[in-house]
């Protein structure tokens, strides 16, 4: 009976793991990467060994592994990329009970190191994509989902939250999509990414069982790796205008900024939540056995846990809770340089005639004012969780005080040309 050697392989392969069409892909891909460097078809390989003792045979093919790694390694690849090359290949072997000699195996290290990509900038990105890809990237900054589990989501995962304009939003990942099928899980999104969804998706006309991203013009699933493009033109765009920076170490390799920054970012900002609710969300693997057992299955509790923990570090197009602190540090310095001002022309005072005394005390009433406008400004932007209150910025603030004095002085200066 004959049958395909490649497919038999995959279907093992897929048999074993996850049913993955990228794993697929990928293995298909460095198993040709192989067989076209020795110059051999999969069939050729079998059909050598039936002719060649164990012996001859797996060291012969130990050396021609070897010998992929030394020229992978002089065309610059990345360390991972010739350890999974080099991982598929022993694949083949093994379940075609082939034999081989030994393959050294490298140290994983990164080789494409990507930078932290800030809110500014994120902000930026969104300003000018299209509707359907700013829901997109903005989903990825806050619910840390891979593009890849992010394009194959339905409506229904993300439904009744959805539909009931629920903050956050939660967000149902079944085991089917989830990478390598590891286990169902959940996660949120705020309030800006549920906007963005929901401009993009006034554009179609969506039932629940189709995806909630799409190619333009037709309602076939997303490929996750368009949008690694679309995110790629739209920092260049940016990097041209003088607005954004980032490296590419050599032409044709990843740059130190790219799409998976957004999963990155979702990671730093959600660690006040603790580490292994962060890993949960984004689908990562985490103390399997007995703590898993142990953890919280409850939606409501995950759900403030994001709310409380989470959702105020993701906001966009707001201020952060660190970026509200700052402000009111900013505006209680003023008010102790207003005040110490009010000291020092008090001081000045003791030494003036009655009737200076007079039009200096009017304007020590108006810097009082001032100072006590300034406190209720603190308090409420104190009280505001959401932070989306607009007060005066620190300068501006600085600069009503200096006016504010400039009049003192000119209508003092106005009383005492009529006396």
């Amino acid at each position: 009976m004959k049958f395909n050697v490649v497919q038999n392989w995959i279907d093992n392969v897929a048999y074993s793991h996850s049913k993955s069409k990228g794993t697929e892909y990928n293995y298909r891909h460095y198993l040709n990467v192989f067989c076209d460097f020795i110059e051999k078809t999969p069939e050729l390989i079998l059909e050598e060994y039936e002719r060649m003792t164990d012996r001859e045979f797996r060291r012969k093919y130990a050396r021609y592994i070897r010998a992929l790694i030394g020229e992978l390694s002089s065309q610059e690849y990345a360390i991972c990329t010739i350890r999974m090359i080099v991982t598929c290949i022993k694949s083949f072997f093994k379940y075609n009970d082939l034999p081989l000699g030994h393959i050294p195996i490298a140290r994983t290290r990164i080789t494409f190191h990507n930078r932290d990509i800030t809110k500014e900038e994120i902000v930026k990105i969104l300003e000018i994509s299209r509707p359907r890809d700013k829901a997109f990237f903005c989903m990825m900054a806050q619910t840390g989902l891979r593009p890849d589990t992010l394009s194959r989501l339905r409506l229904k995962h993300i439904q009744p939250d959805f539909e009931k304009g629920i903050i956050p939003c939660k967000i149902d990942v079944p085991q089917d999509i989830a990478k390598g099928k590891y286990k169902s899980y959940l996660t949120f999104m705020g309030k800006e990414s549920v906007k963005h969804l929901q401009r993009y998706l006034n554009t179609r006309q969506i039932a629940p069982e189709h995806y909630l991203f799409t190619s333009h013009g037709t309602e076939k699933q997303l490929d996750s790796k368009s949008m690694s493009h679309i995110f790629r033109r739209a920092i260049i765009t940016l990097r041209q205008k003088g607005i954004m920076n980032f490296e590419q170490k050599q032409k044709g390799k990843p740059s130190n900024v790219r799409l998976y920054n957004l999963r990155k970012y979702f990671r730093k900002m959600a660690t006040p939540a603790g580490f292994e609710f962060v890993q949960f969300w984004m689908g990562h693997m985490v103390n399997e056995g007995q703590d898993e057992h142990y953890r919280p299955k409850d939606v409501e509790f995950h759900r403030r846990l994001y709310k409380e923990k989470v959702m105020p570090f993701l906001r966009l197009e707001t201020s952060t809770p660190t970026e509200t602190e700052q402000t009111i540090v900013e505006l209680r310095n003023q008010i102790t340089e207003i005040e110490q001002r009010h000291q020092d022309e008090l001081k000045k005072m003791e030494n003036h005639s009655k009737r200076e005394t007079e039009w200096m005390d009017e304007g020590m009433k108006q810097l009082r004012k001032e100072v006590n406008e300034l406190r209720k400004m603190v308090q409420t932007y104190m009280k505001d969780e959401e932070g989306s209150r607009k007060i005066p910025q620190p300068k501006i603030v600085t600069a009503a005080i200096k006016k504010a004095f400039r009049d003192m002085g000119k209508k003092a200066g106005e009383k005492i040309e009529k006396t």
